[in-house]
């Protein structure tokens, strides 16, 4: 089994490490989208087109025809806009904490925690996380693009329920109870309008991703990938 982890957004290939220790026998692999860690934040900005387009080079780079991808927050956006596009190389999807419906509300909300200054104030242990993870130099303009990505989604959302309804892919798409960004209802909402998706609501759970308990989830992922794209 191939299987491609896909962080969020300010994240690194480190995010989901853990997960990737914890399903021995698997092939893994984690990318690490554009403008993260040491990879520069492209001229045209970060945009969907262009996780996409990373997506795509990873599987070329190993080599692999098809896989399973499992993507975190912004990397499930990415997965699911990938699986409709390339429905052929893409065995499985499941995300966990993916905001599928970016309403004004919800971006503002979002908008209003990607201010690097008030960052510095409010969580600067995060914020000398995010110094160490992309650079003293990049972090604020990662933070800014990240701004400007969310609000493309809003504007211009690439994944609209029509081409949710098309994708055609087995996918699970999980969210924490008490996720305030993913938002439980709108991903029972998205899973609904989808051909092939089930969901999963973990209880007691936020949406970073290392409030998620993994000896609960783990069992739901296998179950998922050995009844519904094992191989």
């Amino acid at each position: 089994m191939n299987l491609l982890l896909l962080h969020g957004a300010l994240g690194t290939r480190r995010q989901l490490g853990l997960l990737s220790d914890a399903l021995p026998g698997v092939r893994t692999r984690t990318l690490e989208f554009s403008g993260h860690g040491e990879r520069a934040i492209p001229e045209e900005g970060l945009s969907m087109e262009v996780f996409v387009r990373d997506i795509q080079d990873a599987l070329d780079e190993a080599g692999w025809d098809e896989a399973h991808l499992f993507g975190y927050s912004m990397g499930g956006y990415a997965s699911l806009l990938f699986a409709s596009r390339f429905p052929d190389r893409v065995r499985s999807v499941v995300t966990l904490g993916t905001k599928l419906k970016w309403d004004r509300e919800g971006l503002d909300r979002e908008l209003r925690l990607l201010d690097p200054q008030k960052m510095k104030a409010k969580v600067p242990q995060f914020v000398q996380d995010l110094l160490t993870w992309h650079g003293p130099e990049r972090w604020e303009q990662l933070v800014h693009a990240t701004a400007a990505l969310i609000t493309g989604l809003h504007t211009h959302p690439p994944l609209t329920p029509e081409v949710l309804g098309h994708i055609t892919t087995p996918a699970l798409l999980c969210v924490g109870d008490r996720d305030r960004t993913a938002v439980p209802e709108h991903t029972l909402e998205a899973a609904r309008g989808m051909a092939k998706a089930g969901t999963l609501v973990l209880p007691n759970t936020q949406h970073p991703f290392d409030a998620v308990d993994l000896n609960v989830f783990l069992p739901h992922l296998r179950a998922f990938w050995g009844m519904e794209a094992a191989g």
